[in-house]
């Protein structure tokens, strides 16, 4: 069991230091006017890792894997067809907003530029992302995977497996909680203005850039699948 323990705290902790997790938390905790509702980002990263973990934990995750199999090899083509049709209207939709938001800032030059104020991202919103997030990083979450599979073996009380997972969660998230406190803590001086101003420009391209990618990874994934 102190093995388990051990295991359990070391692989989280690895698996806390992650870039893009805190890129992202970085960006947003830039765009949102109530700092405060970070953490409904926060929570959706640590629900989403605790529900999938005892998914994988409980084997419903390779049930839901083994349905999406039997559609895809019983409707195969009309699949395909489908995720390249949606793939080049996500496309075509992300590309167009990045030319608007281009097309907006050059009409812009030359104008007295007022700074924009945060975004209005709605507790909801923050949440979802925060899931969403969490469901794609869990494909290359190595540690987590290692972990799940050592506490399987040893076949615990569901309640005692549900709490190591709890405890793997809450390390896994604490980077994220450790730097909402040190971002307000600094918040006001000249390197967090600079910071928002800039991420206040960037994150006008996330949500096109995002349609764009996964269109063209729809496309990919349809065309791919015929060859």
């Amino acid at each position: 069991m102190l093995l388990l323990l051990s295991t359990t705290v070391t692989a989280s902790f690895f698996d806390s230091l992650n870039p893009s997790a805190i890129a992202q938390q970085m960006l947003l905790q830039a765009m949102v006017k109530n700092k405060r509702h970070i953490w409904f980002f926060i929570c959706g990263i640590g629900l989403a890792n605790l529900i999938m973990g005892l998914a994988i934990y409980l084997g419903i995750a390779e049930w839901l894997s083994r349905v999406f199999k039997i559609i895809i090899n019983t409707y195969s083509m009309q699949v395909y067809i489908l995720s390249i049709i949606c793939g080049l209207i996500a496309t075509f939709i992300g590309i167009r907003l990045i030319i608007k938001i281009r097309q907006r800032n050059v009409d812009a030059e030359g104008e007295i530029q007022v700074r924009r104020p945060p975004a209005q991202l709605s507790p909801a919103s923050l949440f979802i992302i925060g899931a969403a997030f969490c469901v794609v990083e869990l494909t290359s979450a190595l540690p987590y995977f290692g972990f799940l599979a050592m506490l399987a073996s040893y076949h615990l009380a569901f309640p005692l497996a549900i709490a190591f997972i709890l405890v793997y969660t809450l390390i896994y998230v604490s980077p994220l909680a450790i730097l909402y406190f040190g971002y307000n803590k600094l918040k006001g001086t000249k390197t967090i203005d600079k910071l928002e101003k800039m991420l206040s420009k960037v994150s006008l391209y996330i949500v096109p850039a995002a349609i764009t990618i996964v269109g063209a990874f729809m496309i990919y994934y349809g065309i791919a699948s015929f060859v």
